[in-house]
């Protein structure tokens, strides 16, 4: 029974236990599932969250793209608003600029009272300062070294017993008018060098420049007492030739040294210029010759036979003699001038005006130096240097009438030229300096305009040419100049029947106007 019961009781505890068994599996079995359920969720939560993420990260791209799309279209809108705007600007600056132009030329033609009906053209022509560095200092070929007045002073000083270092102070203080100062230099050198014929030399120039003529031959006539071949003193009287008095005293004083020296430098000069003056220009050039191979060191023989080669039509032989005379002393004023008057013959202007500076290097108080060389440098066409020689000429000669016409002209043609180049700030400042200078324009305007047609035909501008001649008509309807040169104007353009019909109406106008009458036979042999 014991048996049966312990064996029952082991099968009712088995099933038991089995059954906890199962329960404890299924549990197990279940926490498993759901362990791997949620690893599932966890792992499709990150799936799904790595999903959204990427979602949200294309999204982002898309916008960022989006953005960038906009902004590029925003930029290229404002670029293309942006050349929009430039091109506005552009055109309205250069409405500005044609509005400046226009209100500058409405000023000018205001200003002369005379151009109401054509300040348009005249408006497109302007410009010349060759150089903003254009100074009133007289241009000439060799550059000279500036020393001031201490400097001279300071020399003379350290060598008080030199008469040549004394000498240049003096020329110093008369190159710069002050010629009591160096009046007392001379008289000193004479007082302490009386037997010194240069030092009576370097008086008697004195009292030449200050127009003492008769003060002047007693200091020559010294010079010559000492040394009758004096080569200064006759060289100098071979040069004084400009004004009557000037001759009266040459004459004086080679007539004084030939009597003391019959055979001297002095009695040649006499006998060559009494040829010239017979008009036998071949034997006093021989004449020359043989005195300048006889005493090589006086330049004015040199200068005599340039002047006897001029005289016979050889003008390149001239002027190889004047050049000669001026390398061996280039202080001597007289081979300056007769080269500079010989390219002014020959057309050569811009040499021409070299020339005359170094003449009015040698002599600035020479008004008429000066005027030759503003006159040289207006026919070159050379305004700006133009300018600043006639500057330089009023203040020795403040009325010239003619440069008070010329000069002008000159400021208004650097006026045009400004305004062409587009630069109208300084042409209105060159028409102010016009009318600073005369405030007359109609003596003066016309003449401005005729230069300009001829200058611009010159640059083969020919349409501003014409336009230039036909306002000096409208200011002055019967000038026969302007029609004569529109008809030149023509000529160079081929338009051969207007060129005529120009010359006629010149010569109906003019009757004795030969330039035109030659255009015309010109023309009806071409």
């Amino acid at each position: 029974m014991k048996q049966l019961l312990i064996l029952l009781m082991l099968l009712v505890s088995f099933p038991v236990m089995e059954l906890g068994d199962l329960q404890a599996g299924s549990s197990s079995e279940q926490t498993k599932k759901k362990k791997k359920k949620k690893k599932k969720s966890s792992s499709s939560k990150k799936s799904s969250s790595k999903k959204k993420s990427s979602g949200k990260k294309k999204k982002k791209k898309k916008k960022k793209k989006r953005k960038k799309k906009a902004k590029e279209e925003s930029s290229s809108s404002q670029n293309e608003n942006i050349n929009e705007e430039a091109n506005v600007t552009n055109s309205s600056e250069s409405n500005r600029k044609r509005l400046n132009t226009a209100a500058y030329a409405d000023e000018l033609y205001n200003l002369t009272g005379e151009l109401q009906a054509s300040n348009k053209e005249l408006a497109r022509a302007t410009r010349y300062f060759y150089d903003d560095n254009t100074s009133k200092q007289p241009v000439s070929l060799d550059s000279k070294p500036f020393f001031t007045t201490q400097d001279f002073e300071k020399e003379s000083r350290m060598n008080p017993d030199n008469i040549y270092v004394q000498r240049q102070l003096g020329m110093h203080y008369q190159a710069n008018g002050e010629l009591e100062s160096a009046k007392e230099i001379y008289l000193r050198e004479v007082s302490k060098n009386p037997y010194n014929p240069d030092a009576h030399f370097f008086l008697g120039s004195l009292y030449a420049d200050m127009g003492e003529y008769q003060k002047a031959k007693f200091a020559f006539e010294e010079a010559l007492y000492l040394d009758p071949n004096h080569a200064a003193t006759i060289d100098a009287m071979s040069m004084f030739v400009t004004t009557e008095e000037q001759k009266q005293l040459s004459r004086d004083v080679l007539r004084y040294s030939s009597a003391k020296a019959p055979d001297g430098p002095a009695q040649q000069i006499n006998i060559i210029r009494e040829t010239m003056a017979a008009g036998d220009y071949t034997e006093a050039l021989n004449k020359a010759e043989e005195a300048a191979e006889k005493y090589p060191t006086h330049t004015g023989f040199i200068q005599l036979i340039g002047e006897n080669h001029l005289k016979l039509g050889r003008t390149e032989d001239a002027k190889r003699s004047f050049q000669r005379a001026i390398k061996i002393n280039p202080k001597d004023l007289q081979p300056h001038v007769s080269l500079a008057d010989l390219y002014f013959e020959q057309g050569r202007y811009v040499y021409a005006a070299l020339s005359y500076s170094d003449a009015v290097y040698v002599d600035p108080d020479n008004a008429d130096y000066r005027y030759m060389q503003g006159l040289s440098y207006f026919n070159a066409h050379e305004w700006g240097r133009t300018a600043a020689a006639w500057e330089d000429l009023l203040h020795y000669r403040p009325n010239d009438p003619i440069v008070k016409t010329l000069l002008p002209q000159t400021y208004y043609i650097l006026a045009v030229e400004y305004n062409r180049i587009g630069n109208p700030t300084m042409g209105r400042q060159a028409f102010k300096n016009a009318l600073s200078v005369n405030n007359n324009t109609t003596s003066w305007l016309p003449g401005a305009m005729g230069v300009l047609g001829k200058f611009y035909r010159g640059k083969n501008m020919y349409n501003e040419s014409l336009i230039a001649y036909q306002e000096v008509l409208e200011l002055m309807p019967n000038d026969a100049g302007a029609y004569m040169g529109m008809g030149i104007t023509y000529w160079e353009m081929g338009e051969k029947q207007l060129a005529r019909a120009s010359w006629e109406k010149s010569l109906e106008i003019k009757p004795d106007n030969n330039e035109s009458k030659g255009w015309l036979i010109l023309s009806s042999q071409g």
